[in-house]
């Protein structure tokens, strides 16, 4: 019952190619970990459509991308307890929301916790190309585009994927990237 209520409260709150391109592949990739690695499913699917719900709901007067994951931690603990959830729950949703960014916030200390950080970067290789639409957007030409996509790929690889699991589920379309990146490279000014 949750979960439904989360989903539709996720949906409302994104923009629809948020939604449909970044929270579906977290949580698609979230509960194949979660399954996997035998960790509540409950918490991680919650979990994992409330991760970003901190970026949906500052898009109007977005100042600072870096604190989503407080604002959403916020966010997800006051809609969870309008819904009825236990204290308990509550709190192992906001620490999956607090340390899904990695670097920039506290590291996981839970399973669930570490499954949402992994789902978040490996929907960045299921939805490649959002994300080169974005650095096409916020940078200075085709070329910069490329290359720091390519250091996204690779920071997620080597920083975001922790878990063996992840790694496995994913190394074909990192590959695959990873190849068509070097090849364009190939053509750049030297």
């Amino acid at each position: 019952m949750i979960v439904e209520k989360t989903r539709a409260f996720a949906k409302e709150n994104h923009d629809s190619e948020g939604f449909k391109y970044h929270i579906l592949p977290v949580v698609k990739n979230a509960m194949l970990l979660a399954k996997k690695l035998h960790a509540d499913l409950e918490v991680v699917e919650t979990a994992a459509f409330l991760h970003d719900i901190g970026v949906a709901a500052k898009i109007a007067e977005f100042e600072v991308e870096n604190d989503h994951h407080i604002t959403g931690s916020e966010i997800a603990g006051e809609f969870l307890q309008k819904t009825g959830c236990k204290k308990e729950f509550i709190e192992k949703v906001k620490h999956c929301i607090l340390a899904h960014r990695g670097r920039k916030g506290p590291k996981p200390e839970t399973l669930e916790a570490e499954i949402i950080a992994n789902a978040d970067a490996m929907a960045h290789f299921e939805s490649f190309l959002t994300i080169f639409g974005y650095f096409l957007k916020t940078t200075s030409s085709f070329e910069e585009a490329v290359v720091e996509v390519e250091k996204k790929m690779q920071r997620d690889w080597n920083k975001k994927l922790t878990l063996p699991e992840a790694k496995e589920i994913v190394k074909p379309k990192y590959e695959a990237i990873m190849l068509v990146l070097k090849s364009t490279m190939e053509y750049f000014e030297k």
